[in-house]
């Protein structure tokens, strides 16, 4: 009997919606859909009110909800400025409301000298200097594999205690289960941390930013790339519509185009 049980548990459970895909308001209406009805099976029979509750927690827990086409019918009947509080889309911008004392991202890189008004168009350009600075430290970065020993410097971490998971839709630092950060992929990953040696040396209070803050202008940052760090191929931008645990999303994406690589997703308002 013993044997057979974590079989079955492993049958039963939906791991697209448990862990860290649990979607919170399905699993908040779940909860009390499940309180409500025991409580009321409860005035009735209260060994089966116990029962239904029980069983109840179980599913929510195994599954990620009780009632079937709940993650459909939280997005679509949910109002999208309360699916985007719990929003647990692994999109690379953080979700944080920026602070009173953090910088704008064009203000940081235009005081660095990192961006500057374009020769022949009315837009903002690399500086050529960075451009070729940057282009070193990510060839750096792939030939060295230094992704470990830059991260844990930028994040004041054990190196040894860091960790990488790679999923479909992220790239994850973790240590010890806590998650330190996360991005499109691997190759938004290193642009970033070539920019951020860069941009240390050309701005003297990068120190002085939030975590927040600095990866808000990183990701920004990434907008000017037009080669992808891991293949050298073009990066194209094309709008699609994403999926997180919560609700669907129109995003403007900047992809690799040889090796699919996502390098930025910028939601749409």
């Amino acid at each position: 009997m013993s044997t057979q049980l974590p079989g079955f548990i492993d049958r039963f459970r939906q791991p697209e919606y448990v862990g860290e895909n649990r979607c919170t308001p399905c699993t908040i209406v779940n909860v009390t859909i499940a309180v409500v009805v025991s409580t009321a099976l409860t005035f009735a029979a209260m060994p089966i009110g116990i029962a239904f509750f029980m069983f109840s927690m179980a599913a929510i827990y195994l599954r990620g909800y009780l009632v079937p086409g709940t993650p459909t019918l939280t997005k679509t009947y949910f109002p999208d400025w309360l699916l985007r509080m719990f929003d647990k889309s692994e999109m690379g911008t953080p979700t944080q409301t920026p602070k009173e004392t953090d910088r704008e991202p064009e203000e940081v890189l235009t005081e660095a000298n990192v961006i500057e008004p374009c020769e022949e168009i009315d837009d903002l350009c690399l500086d050529d200097e960075f451009q070729t600075a940057w282009q070193e430290n990510m060839e750096r970065v792939l030939e060295e594999g230094a992704e470990k020993s830059d991260l844990s410097r930028i994040l004041d971490a054990n190196e040894e205690e860091l960790e990488f998971e790679e999923h479909e839709s992220a790239f994850l630092a973790r240590i010890d289960g806590r998650r330190l950060g996360q991005w499109e992929s691997h190759a938004a990953l290193v642009a970033d941390l070539a920019a951020a040696r860069e941009l240390s040396d050309r701005y003297g209070d990068w120190d002085e930013l939030s975590v927040d803050n600095q990866s808000r202008i990183l990701s920004g940052l990434r907008i000017f790339l037009e080669t992808c760090p891991e293949c050298g191929e073009m990066i194209t931008a094309e709008q699609e519509t994403v999926e997180s645990c919560c609700r669907s999303m129109k995003v403007v994406a900047a992809t690799c185009e040889g090796c699919d690589a996502r390098i930025l997703e910028v939601e749409q308002n």
